[in-house]
């Protein structure tokens, strides 16, 4: 009998070589099986898009005090790489009949577990209004961190800030949908999380802008608006679905009926 190149003549084994290269060969195989069988799973994965078919807007408590309005966005890069908040704080100064003053506290890539460690930064800014939003990187699958786990840190973070900062409002936000298949992949179950943050203010008795139903009607309505990487709306839509919202609500709590109605 002949056996291969390396193989012992003797018992017809590999020999070390072989053997080393037939496991490696193996593995290989058996990693690129659990590799298909997770991509498999997750094409299976049928999105859910079950956000309410209206917003679930809970009111801020009204604000008192005529001085400066102090805000911070506190979230991920939809809040720190995405013109809104300068734009909402150009809006309230126009129709508040006061200043108001914007502050992030917010990093592309971040959810909840780095909100946790932001807590001293955003209490030492003494903000009349916390606008807070992490859902949407919680909901990556590449962060592992489920429903429940993120529900238990945005508790935590809420009770945080009401121990630190007893008048400040907190302001919780949905904010868009994902689009796009790798997108839809990375975030299979983002409406989860939404709800989840809906759950929390009611349960707690927070305000609540609830865009994420306005994003999937404005996509609708109009494909220009859907964001070209799947995740990140233009300036252009975050002024038409954004501003207009969170402006009306605080304009609201504050009694300036101004900042309910479009800008000229």
């Amino acid at each position: 009998m002949v056996f291969p190149k390396g193989n012992d003549a003797r018992t017809g084994r590999f020999g070390p070589r072989r053997r080393v290269l037939a496991r490696l060969l193996l593995a290989g195989a058996v990693l690129g099986a659990v590799l298909g069988a997770v991509l498999a799973g997750l094409l299976l994965v049928v999105p859910d898009m079950s956000d309410p078919p209206r917003p679930a807007d809970r009111p801020l408590a009204p604000l008192s005090g005529a001085g400066p309005l102090r805000l911070v966005a506190f979230g991920t890069s939809l809040s720190a790489s995405t013109p809104w908040p300068a734009h909402l704080e150009a809006r309230l100064t126009a129709c508040l009949g006061r200043p108001a003053a914007m502050a992030r506290v917010a990093r592309s890539g971040a959810g909840s577990a780095w909100a946790e460690t932001q807590l001293d930064r955003v209490a030492a800014l003494a903000p009349d209004i916390v606008l807070m939003e992490f859902a949407i990187n919680d909901a990556d699958i590449l962060d592992g961190v489920s429903v429940a786990a993120s529900r238990a840190r945005h508790a935590a973070i809420l009770e945080a800030l009401e121990t630190a900062l007893p008048e400040t409002r907190v302001l919780l936000l949905t904010m868009n949908p994902v689009t796009g298949m790798l997108r839809h992949l990375q975030r299979p179950r983002l409406p989860a999380y939404y709800r989840m943050v809906r759950d929390l203010a009611r349960e707690r008795d927070l305000a609540l802008a609830d865009l994420a139903p306005r994003w999937r009607a404005a996509f609708a309505a109009d494909p220009a608006l859907v964001p070209a990487d799947g995740l990140h709306p233009a300036a252009a839509a975050t002024d038409q679905v954004v501003v207009p919202v969170l402006a009306a609500a605080i304009g609201q709590a504050a009694g300036a009926g101004a900042c309910q109605t479009p800008p000229p």
